[in-house]
């Protein structure tokens, strides 16, 4: 890997990126991304993922500008579950896609995930219609498991997911390692 990226906590003069994903609706159609109406509202929000225990802002090494996020957060229903699954969230600013930067954050994410953390599976869902993002699930080893129209369970949701499993056997064969 490029080693071009790399992950760091957030800061709260994160903020004015985080208000600019979130005044850009293409990140809340692409993956639910929050809508942010100032500034205020996006410290609030910074000061979310700076409390969240595996949330990383991905900056470029060059410039060290913050060009996206990645989450690790607690999928399960019971103690067994939460201590070995994770479910990963990520979002890249559009003008630095197409570069392989998501590749190399969520590779050290993942490394993170599977050899310090000792999880065994990381799960991931996208919209059904992020095909950019369910794609580079799959170059990273993912498989689809199943689609679920959220709409059903609750009348306030108007979209579908489709949701991907990542196994740490599958991880530890990828030549991205």
């Amino acid at each position: 890997m490029a080693n071009r990226v790399y992950l760091r906590s957030f800061e709260l003069t994160d903020a004015p990126t985080i208000l600019k994903w979130g005044q850009d609706q293409s990140y809340q159609d692409a993956a639910g991304f929050q809508s942010y109406q100032d500034l205020k509202q996006a410290r609030v929000a910074v000061n979310q993922y700076i409390n969240r225990q595996y949330s990383y802002g991905i900056c470029l090494r060059q410039g060290k500008q913050l060009i996206g996020l990645a989450e690790l957060y607690e999928r399960g229903t019971n103690e067994a579950d939460l201590l070995k699954t994770k479910e990963v969230g990520f979002l890249l600013d559009k003008e630095y896609t197409g570069h392989g930067y998501m590749t190399e954050a969520l590779t050290m994410l993942f490394d993170l995930a599977f050899n310090q953390l000792r999880q065994e599976e990381i799960w991931a869902g996208t919209f059904t219609n992020n095909v950019k993002s369910q794609n580079l699930l799959k170059r990273l080893g993912f498989h689809y498991q199943y689609e679920i129209d959220l709409h059903k369970i609750n009348p306030l949701f108007t979209y579908k997911e489709k949701y991907f499993l990542l196994k740490k056997a599958e991880w530890l064969k990828t030549e991205l390692n």
